[in-house]
């Protein structure tokens, strides 16, 4: 990793851009004055000594208590530990006070999502949040993200089932291959307990082109009836060419998810 990259690597951290350029300078030269990091960066004295003021109140470099005051950078281990263990109690304590100011109220509404790691955090808190089942269709190359959240699901007993382009071998879940040879699925759909649902579709490379998710019942219901659907008949489409008899395609029909068992179709009739 080249000097620049690793300035940029720090201001993503926090860092002023002269914060990480005297920390990088420091990581290959220390211990050195001041003065002599001015020089080396390119940057006014004055300037410079308030930036490694700053450094060192944030324990990223130590400064000799002498007439010479020479600077040395701690180790970028043990700075990145260091900022690891304040993030979390920061975070720890945020989390705890943006708890508190929490609110929830029926929201019906449909929400575009712009991001594609939103997308997935989106989908991560749907399957923390499912208490009986969750029916969705999964391109293969994302199963990896979510599949720990669908094993804590299934933990707890939620039915999943998922049509999917590639296999997915996660315990619990009932993994459906999509009918279709060599077609790459470019959609990501969730539904949840016909309460929420989740759209989101990409292009061949990934990048994430359209996204919805919304909380409302009468979609994520009639979402629901769809993915049931389509995965019973994609499980009777294979049956039928497997020579199955009645009683297995009976079987086969019989084992469809209807949305009238979920808690998403009791609040439309409440």
């Amino acid at each position: 990793m080249s000097v620049r990259d690793s300035v940029k690597a720090l201001a993503d951290l926090g860092f002023t851009n002269l914060e990480a350029e005297i920390y990088a300078f420091l990581l290959q030269e220390s211990p050195a004055t001041g003065y002599r990091i001015a020089q080396a960066i390119g940057k006014p004295a004055a300037n410079t000594y308030k930036a490694i003021q700053t450094l060192e109140q944030k324990g990223a470099v130590i400064v000799e208590d002498g007439v010479s005051r020479m600077c040395r950078a701690v180790s970028s281990e043990e700075l990145l530990s260091r900022l690891t263990r304040e993030f979390e109690t920061k975070r720890i304590s945020a989390m705890a006070s943006l708890t508190a100011l929490n609110n929830p109220t029926a929201d019906e509404r449909i929400y575009q999502i712009r991001s594609r790691d939103q997308v997935f955090q989106r989908a991560r808190e749907m399957l923390a949040e499912a208490k009986q089942v969750a029916l969705g269709i999964l391109p293969g190359r994302f199963v990896k993200e979510l599949a720990e959240d669908l094993l804590k699901a299934t933990a707890r007993s939620v039915d999943i089932a998922l049509k999917s382009d590639q296999a997915v071998r996660i315990e619990g879940v009932e993994a459906v291959p999509d009918a279709i040879d060599g077609r790459a699925i470019t959609t990501l759909h969730l539904v949840v307990d016909g309460e929420q649902t989740l759209l989101a579709t990409f292009d061949t490379s990934g990048t994430l082109s359209h996204a919805v998710w919304t909380r409302s019942p009468m979609l994520a219901v009639a979402h629901h009836e769809g993915l049931a659907n389509e995965l019973c008949l994609t499980v009777v489409s294979e049956r039928i060419e497997e020579g199955a008899g009645p009683k297995r395609l009976a079987r086969a029909l019989g084992s469809i998810r209807h949305s009238s068992t979920t808690s998403g179709f009791a609040k439309l009739k409440s």
